[in-house]
């Protein structure tokens, strides 16, 4: 694991710039969107940005738990950072809303144009520029069609201009478990190195049987050999119940300046029988041999504090305390959805505190509430707030206090 990345960070992509290091994760349906993370050691990372924090780049309004912003992917080109992602609105089938598709460009990962919305429709898109060619192609999960809708790994030749296609959309890997609704291939990431592509994917959904696995071309569009060690990360290979860390998958791959490599992917840690802190960012060590990536020396995923040649983590995180006292309140604090209208103050009571606006939405329902939420960030922790006084008594089945939030139908309230 990562210090500063620990808790719930699914799907991180990670993109190496001169000598810094940056990781965006998914942020579903909180608001801001798109935490990205800034690390000069790849141990020791901090909350950088958020890609998406108007409402005008991302609208959720409405949208269940666990839908939302899914799966960003970074990546460096001509000078431009580009973050592409998708966004995801329902998972009821009969109201054929499916998941869009988009990317949007930064000179520094702060200031972020508006999304390009992208001809295809998908999930898990991530943008590849070709070294050999200077195209840049679109790859994303995507199904074979509209009535079957088996997803496999698909590409096109992708303006950046218009976000539409410009070459043709093909089919480039169905992975490599039996091609059916279950094998769920998705995540792919693209690169180049000594002479042939690279697709590294993961299969297998994301509970237990996760994994990611990898293939290689001589050309991008295949035909593509798999590895002979696929999969190339699957802790459910030693037993779903043996090891702590389990649904290992969604990788990505960094070099650093010293020709060092590490791949970040998902995890869990499963304490009986569930994940507490949900699906986290973990790192591991990767050698090549014979053009093949070999993942933590081919051992199972552990939880460690060092891996590599990186430092040791400064490990445990220092306390957080937040007296509100600036009017824009500190980047890690998010809310639900994408909030119609600001419904909080900071810096109210003599400079510091903060004051909700109530509305007429409460945590259980799909909408924005008057609340400001955080991440658990250990097993064990502490967490209070201090009620400050108010000159003015709570409306008609309006409440104050501080919640233990999973989702609109699971939170313990107090208050």
């Amino acid at each position: 694991m990562a210090s500063g990345l620990e808790v719930w960070n699914p799907d991180p992509s990670i993109l190496r710039v001169h000598d810094e290091y940056f990781i965006a994760t998914s942020s579903f349906e909180y608001f801001p969107g798109v935490p990205i993370y800034k690390s000069k050691d790849l141990a020791n990372w901090e909350l950088y940005s958020h890609a998406l924090r108007t409402p005008d780049d991302v609208q959720l309004y409405g949208v269940p738990t666990g839908a939302g912003v899914w799966a960003p992917d970074l990546s460096y080109i001509n000078g431009r950072f580009y973050l592409t992602s998708m966004t995801r609105w329902t998972y009821d089938p009969t109201a054929r809303v499916w998941p869009r598709v988009y990317f949007m460009s930064s000179h520094d990962l702060i200031n972020w144009s508006k999304p390009t919305w992208c001809e295809p429709w998908g999930i898990d898109p991530s943008l590849f520029h070709d070294p050999n060619s200077g195209r840049t192609y679109l790859n994303l999960m995507a199904p074979n069609n509209n009535l079957d809708r088996i997803w496999g790994i698909y590409q096109c030749e992708i303006s950046l201009t218009t976000g539409n296609c410009v070459g043709e959309y093909i089919s480039l890997w169905n992975g490599t478990l039996p091609h059916n609704a279950s094998a769920r291939d998705e995540g792919p990431k693209m690169f180049f190195k000594d002479g042939f592509y690279y697709l590294l994917i993961a299969e297998g959904g994301t509970d237990d049987l996760h994994r990611s696995t990898i293939a290689r071309s001589l050309s991008l569009k295949g035909p593509w050999t798999p590895a002979p060690n696929n999969p190339i990360l699957f802790n459910g290979a030693y037993g779903f119940d043996n090891l702590t860390v389990q649904s290992t998958g969604h990788a990505t791959f960094v070099e650093t300046s010293r020709g060092d490599w590490y791949a970040t992917f998902i995890a869990r840690r499963k304490i009986n029988g569930t994940s507490p802190l949900g699906r986290e960012t973990f790192m591991t060590t990767i050698e090549w041999k014979d053009g093949w990536p070999i993942l933590n020396e081919n051992k199972p995923i552990l939880l460690s504090e060092s891996f590599g040649t990186t430092p040791d983590q400064k490990y445990p995180p220092a306390p957080f305390r937040d007296t509100f006292r600036s009017k824009v309140v500190d980047s890690s604090w998010y809310q639900l959805r994408t909030p119609y209208t600001k419904n909080y103050r900071s810096g109210t009571h003599g400079n510091s505190g903060i004051t909700f606006a109530p509305n007429v939405f409460s945590l259980s329902d799909r909408d924005t509430p008057a609340a400001i939420l955080r991440k658990q960030k250990s097993l064990n922790m502490t967490f209070s707030a201090s009620l400050l006084p108010s000159t003015k008594p709570l409306g008609y089945l309006q409440s104050i206090g501080i919640s233990v939030y999973l989702s609109e139908f699971q939170h313990q309230d107090i208050g």
